[in-house]
């Protein structure tokens, strides 16, 4: 935060400085109030084209000179100073954090890992029934297409306690697992159950064997597409 807000402390201490010797500067050279001085430095740094406060003495217009040439100096350093933020990635980590803000504050939400097929269809049905959503993806390309669809997407490893605790684990009513392998949907079931143990957990399984693991591990809800869709194909073979 120190790093973040002192990145501005040159461009504004500057400009302050600015302000307070223009303005003590018309007001030895003019006499004028401190409302009229710090008016007429705002004006002449500006350039908004009023009019002068009153008619200025030789002195006072040595003054406007040297605040019109002291802010050309202050925009110039400040331009650069967003140049040089721009490159070491200070926008990137102002959006952050901001985002981790807006993750601190969620509660009674869904966490669903993985923004596959299933993931993006899950996402679909819980926005349509105004549930608070939060997609937790390790691939910049999913990520990219879930955040055009409006949704909130952390990207990270959803494997990783870190990633979970950062994602509300603790304060979610549940979590989706729908990785690409079994291995993985295990992992996060695990890590999940051990960070909250009250926590709702549901998971995909690609085979049997992987979904009594699962439910060993403590999910509570594990579903099988293959083995879903075999079965309401059967039934309507009926």
């Amino acid at each position: 935060m120190k790093k973040i807000t002192g990145a501005w402390l040159g461009p504004l201490l500057s400009l302050g400085l600015l302000f307070l010797f223009g303005s003590i500067g018309y007001r030895i050279t003019e006499g004028w109030g401190w409302s009229d001085c710090l008016w007429m430095v705002l004006i002449t740094i500006t350039t908004i084209g009023f009019g002068e406060v009153e008619t200025l003495s030789d002195p006072g217009r040595i003054v406007t000179l040297l605040i019109i040439l002291g802010g050309i100096v202050v925009v110039q350093f400040t331009l650069q100073r967003l140049v040089s933020l721009s490159d070491s990635g200070y926008f990137r980590k102002m959006k952050e954090l901001r985002f981790h803000r807006v993750l601190r504050s969620m509660e009674n939400h869904v966490i669903i890992c993985g923004y596959g097929r299933i993931g993006k269809e899950i996402a679909d049905q819980l926005r349509s029934k105004s549930i608070k959503v939060l997609i937790l993806e390790k691939e910049p390309i999913a990520k990219n297409k879930a955040e055009e669809k409006g949704f909130k997407v952390l990207l990270a490893d959803a494997t990783l306690d870190e990633s979970l605790v950062l994602a509300g684990i603790h304060k979610c009513r549940s979590i989706i697992v729908t990785l690409p392998t079994d291995a993985a949907n295990l992992y996060v079931i695990l890590s999940a159950k051990g960070l909250n143990s009250k926590c709702k957990t549901i998971a995909r399984a690609e085979t049997e064997e992987a979904s009594n693991k699962l439910k060993l591990a403590g999910a509570n809800i594990v579903v099988s597409p293959y083995v879903a869709a075999g079965k309401t194909m059967s039934n309507a073979s009926i």
